[in-house]
């Protein structure tokens, strides 16, 4: 068992932090006769007479010690033996602490520590005795002691055979603990501390952790460096799983040890960047009421800086984006609002898209700005602006605890309600509600806090708004989306879930998460409930996480970008740039407008080799302009279909996010181009019919 030892004491297991104290270099290089002592490793130190004082002691005839007592205090010592009833002898032999018949001693220890157990190699150039004392007059080696404390370097005593040597800051590369997705960088220097110059090849990463780590620049590959003269290495860490990687960097070279060598470490961990926490739907801003604004419509060419951050149960600290409904009131004139974050050049992007006395609302994720708050740019008209706060993404903080919220998994589009079906029993009544369950099977219901979906207000009688919630308690005071007589009104949605008791349509539901829907007008609507996805309690290996970008346009077929004008049924694939997909985007967290339709149609919108789902993402009405929220999957070259169910019709997305997956999250992954692309949608099961209830 490898364990360090006090010197003068035995000691158990410990741990330790061992930190190599370099030599104090002399103003020139070593000259013959040469004393020196250097290691390498666990330390990197480079002793000489300059620097330390240096001490050989005869243990015997059959080996000796040196030691150095170098400045500050600190000693170290060498010590080499024969074999039992041998003698000291040039060439290369097979070492561990003690010796034995068939190995070498050696001990190389230091600051007070050394090693229970070693093995490693001696290779002795040079020795010779004074004839008389036969005590050791020269002496010339290389060694290698391959234990807990690893450290390899020169011993030379009087001996006039020249050596290359550095000493290498720091000495050990530990990149420390490190959020999965993260990089971190380290430079290594090394110092020239022969006396004669050192020549280094190309550095290489070796080891069973080598992928975690790559070199990424340097000075060192090709060059000669005389003593006092430096080169570096830079290395690149990024953890490849939950724990620890480690490898080793090496350099070949001309000294007679023949390379360099350092340890690399890292220490993966998944934290809580990219998690959502939803919060129940809570109002922070209405300019009809001076709630997060002044008391008065947002005018034309005006941007309003609404605070996000310690309001509606976003706290302060670390959140990346956060996810609101956005409503219109009343607008004076068609026109269209950008939320983008505080501080950034306002973007080519637009988040709701309106006419002229239009109400309705669009769920915007938009990543935090400065001092936390987001901007709202109304270029035209006057225009009242609601804003509910649904939840809100955490942002890169080393210091979370692991799995602190919640990861998006995605599923296969699927409808979930739909009242104009015949076995649900006809539209909603007024002021009636219903709990609607989902299941994806035990290993995730349980698991399941909010359903990502797509709700859409089919042909109201009057007009009104539609709320979602968990279902239990009392309503909130934000609306989903709000309609008017007649229309068809999609909005994106994410909903916290409450599992179901027996108001889920009866003992067959019990157990399964669920949403609760309301209808909040005196008249009657359909309501269809497209899901797309689910949020978890971040206890899943292999969901996906949410990655913030400043709103960027894809797609306008007005002008040709990303896809041409759609003049009739069709579909269009989209290939999303890299300025806003990567290796690892599974979906694109996007706002998609429709266009004036030459007549009624929608769109749907999936990622490239999967099948056409059978749910819309966009319902638009002849020569509409009407815009909505979509998590859009990706395949494997980044690329998403766009169909029009009919007539012509223009198409504008904007991405203000995507969610990625992890590599080393864990979870089975589906693979695209070689590369995780995290797991596969997800089929939900089959749940009974809800019934419908009086909203009290």
């Amino acid at each position: 068992m490898r364990t360090l030892r006090k010197l003068g004491v035995v000691l158990g297991a410990v741990s330790l932090t061992l930190a190599g104290l370099p030599g104090v270099a002399s103003a020139a290089a070593p000259t013959a006769p040469y004393d020196a002592f250097t290691m390498n490793g666990s330390w990197s130190n480079s002793f000489t007479p300059d620097n330390a004082t240096l001490m050989l002691t005869m243990q015997g005839t059959e080996g000796f010690y040196i030691t150095a007592q170098a400045a500050g205090g600190n000693s170290y010592s060498y010590r080499v033996g024969a074999p039992t009833g041998q003698q000291l002898s040039v060439g290369t032999f097979p070492t561990n602490r003690m010796g034995d018949a068939t190995h070498y001693a050696l001990d190389v220890s230091g600051q007070g520590f050394g090693c229970n157990e070693t093995a490693g190699s001696v290779t002795i150039h040079e020795i010779t005795r004074d004839p008389s004392t036969h005590e050791v007059t020269t002496f010339a080696a290389t060694y290698h002691q391959q234990s807990c404390l690893e450290l390899f370097g020169e011993v030379r005593w009087h001996s006039s055979r020249g050596y290359a040597e550095t000493t290498q800051s720091p000495t050990y590369a530990g990149f420390g603990t490190v959020g999965l997705g993260h990089s971190v960088t380290k430079t290594v220097t090394l110092t020239s501390t022969g006396s004669k110059p050192i020549t280094l090849q190309a550095p290489k990463i070796e080891g069973a952790g080598a992928a975690a780590f790559k070199i990424t620049g340097g000075t060192c590959a090709g060059a000669t460096r005389s003593y006092g003269q430096t080169c570096t290495v830079t290395v690149q860490g990024t953890p490849t799983k939950i724990g620890d990687d480690f490898a080793t960097l090496t350099m070949a070279d001309n000294s007679d040890y023949g390379k360099r060598s350092f340890s690399l470490a890292i220490t993966g961990r998944l934290g809580a960047e990219g998690t959502f926490q939803p919060v129940t739907p809570s109002r922070i801003l209405d300019t009809r009421e001076g709630n997060g604004a002044p008391k008065a419509p947002l005018g034309a060419n005006q941007t309003l800086h609404l605070q996000v951050l310690g309001r509606g149960g976003v706290p302060q600290g670390a959140i990346s984006a956060v996810v609101l409904n956005v409503t219109v009131v009343s607008p004076t004139s068609a026109g269209y609002l950008t939320v983008f974050p505080t501080g950034v050049a306002r973007p080519l992007a637009s988040n709701l898209n309106y006419q002229a006395g239009w109400i309705g609302a669009n769920a915007v994720t938009v990543p935090i700005g400065t001092g936390g708050k987001v901007d709202i740019f109304n270029p035209g008209g006057n225009v009242n602006v609601v804003a509910d706060v649904l939840g809100y993404y955490y942002g890169y903080d080393q210091s979370q605890n692991d799995y602190a919220a919640g990861q998006y998994w995605r599923t296969v589009p699927e409808r979930i309600l739909d009242s104009r079906d015949p076995g649900f029993g006809g539209a909603f009544g007024g002021f009636e509600g219903i709990r609607l369950p989902v299941s994806y099977g035990a290993q995730y219901d349980s698991h399941i806090r909010a359903l990502a979906i797509n709700i859409t207000a089919v042909d109201p009688s009057q007009g009104g708004y539609i709320t979602t919630w968990n279902g239990y308690g009392d309503l909130p005071t934000a609306s989903t989306l709000n309609f008017t007589p007649h229309s068809i009104v999609p909005n994106f949605a994410i909903v916290p879930t409450a599992m179901c008791f027996y108001e889920c349509s009866g003992n067959s539901n019990i157990g399964y998460p669920s949403i609760g829907i309301a209808n909040m007008s005196s008249g009657k609507t359909h309501i269809v409930v497209d899901i797309f996805g689910f949020y978890d309690d971040g206890q899943i290996p292999g969901g996906l996480r949410f990655h913030p970008l400043t709103p960027t346009r894809i797609v306008d077929t007005r002008s040709g970008l990303g896809a041409k004008t759609f003049t009739g049924a069709g579909t269009q694939t989209v290939n999303a740039p890299s300025t806003v997909a990567g290796d690892y985007t599974v979906a694109l967290v996007s706002n998609v407008t429709g266009v004036n339709p030459s007549n009624s149609t929608y769109l749907s919108l999936w990622g490239n080799g999967t099948a056409q789902p059978t749910v819309s993402n966009l319902n638009l009405a002849r020569n509409d302009l009407r815009s909505n929220a979509a998590v859009i999957g990706v395949g494997g070259n980044n690329d998403f279909n766009i169909f029009n169910a009919a007539w012509r019709v223009d198409v504008v997305i904007d991405v203000s996010g995507t969610f990625e997956y992890i590599p080393g999250s864990g979870g089975s992954s589906v693979q695209a181009n070689g590369l995780p692309q995290g797991p596969a949608p997800l089929t939900g099961t089959s749940v009974g019919t809800p019934q419908k209830y009086k909203i009290q």
